[in-house]
């Protein structure tokens, strides 16, 4: 059997990497103009990310990754709340994830929430982004304890599901 020497550098077999493909529709590979305004949602592409500031009339006019989302219907995640505690608590609880949203969405444009929807005492809330639906979920765990489940379908969707 032949011994190893110390020190001696492997190299990485670049063979056995394996580069992940799936990525998120609404991310865009190039770059926008600077600066570009949405002109759904007033959002500002500046210094490389997207920012609720005001630019001149003269600004390049794009939907933000966000608006298009909410146009298409293809929401990033979802939050699903139910129980009866929910059901009890459902005014302050939704106060709560509203504020959380003003919250989020002050510092990112693009976490936003889409929609809510009731149905059979469960709620379900739509997301433009991954960031808020955990946020959402943390927080109702925090707050409330209960049961609080959290999938991520690679890194494009988030389903959390919380219950108490």
């Amino acid at each position: 059997m032949e011994r190893k020497k110390k020190g001696h550098i492997f190299k990485q077999d670049r063979a056995r990497i394996f580069k992940d493909e799936r990525s998120d529709v609404y991310r865009e590979k190039k770059k926008y103009k600077e600066p570009t305004k949405c002109p759904t949602c007033g959002a500002s592409f500046i210094e490389g990310r997207w920012r609720w500031e005001e630019v001149s009339e003269q600004a390049y006019k794009e939907l933000c990754p966000a608006c298009r989302r909410i146009r298409d219907h293809y929401p990033a995640g979802t939050v699903e709340i139910s129980g009866s505690f929910f059901e009890e608590h459902r005014k302050e609880i939704m106060h709560m994830i509203k504020n959380l949203e003003r919250t989020e969405s002050q510092e990112h444009p693009l976490e936003r929430i889409m929609e809510i929807d009731t149905d059979n005492g469960s709620t379900l809330i739509s997301t433009t982004g991954i960031h808020l639906p955990r946020r959402i979920g943390d927080a109702l765990n925090q707050a409330y304890r209960g049961e609080l489940e959290i999938s991520y379908d690679a890194e494009t969707y988030i389903r959390v599901s919380w219950n108490r």
